[in-house]
């Protein structure tokens, strides 16, 4: 087995059977990548403080729930198998980062609106990726469906959401800063704002979750 990424959460390993495990990190193993963000100046003791390791378990528990009731959103986040203490498998997958660079603008396009199909499918069942880090967070299927890879970075919080919408947080994200082709960010930044409003999440959140 490899260790082919790590977050501040996780460290994704690959299986080598078309599947990757993600393992939490330990409190320790969380702070040192976020120094090496910032090196060689010091993290924010904001950053550091944050027990990433907790929202990890925390989310990971609240969608493996959410997948017993719902098990037709398995496919939305990679075909999860959990393990023990937040460990879990999934599909292996392109990321959609790297699905837009080899993609033509207008396959790259529909991604974004596959993005934001995804998005507003989990609103439906409560949930919602809260740092809109699109192309690090979710990947392309098999099928060719984007889905959401990282359970660290959602909420259930319907509050939450609404402040990210409000504030436009998409627009501040690494992926919009860093990742998005310049080409994309008008399209991605005018199809966000338009679809994920207040109104549309009052009228969608938790209309599908029993």
């Amino acid at each position: 087995m490899t260790i082919i990424a790590q977050g501040a959460q996780y460290k994704v390993i690959d299986t080598h059977d078309g599947r990757v495990k993600k393992i939490p990190l330990t409190a320790a193993e969380s702070r040192k990548v976020i120094a090496g963000w910032y090196a060689p100046n010091p993290a924010p003791r904001k950053d550091l403080a944050i027990d990433y390791r907790a929202q990890a378990l925390d989310s990971c528990k609240k969608i493996r729930a959410l997948l017993i009731s719902h098990p037709e959103l398995r496919p939305s986040f990679g075909n999860p198998a959990f393990e023990e203490a937040g460990i879990y498998t999934q599909d292996a997958l392109q990321t959609l980062g790297a699905a837009l660079e080899d993609s033509s603008k207008e396959q790259a396009k529909e991604l974004i609106r596959g993005y934001l199909d995804l998005i507003l499918l989990h609103w439906q069942y409560g949930l919602s990726e809260k740092v809109f880090n699109c192309t690090v967070n979710n990947a392309l299927s098999h099928s060719g469906k984007v889905v959401l890879l990282d359970f660290g970075e959602v909420t259930f919080d319907k509050e939450e959401v609404l402040k990210s919408i409000i504030s436009k947080r998409w627009l501040h994200s690494f992926s919009y800063k860093k990742q998005i082709p310049g080409n994309l960010k008008e399209y991605y930044a005018h199809c966000l704002s338009e679809r994920l409003t207040p109104a549309v999440l009052n009228a969608t959140w938790g209309i599908l979750k029993t």
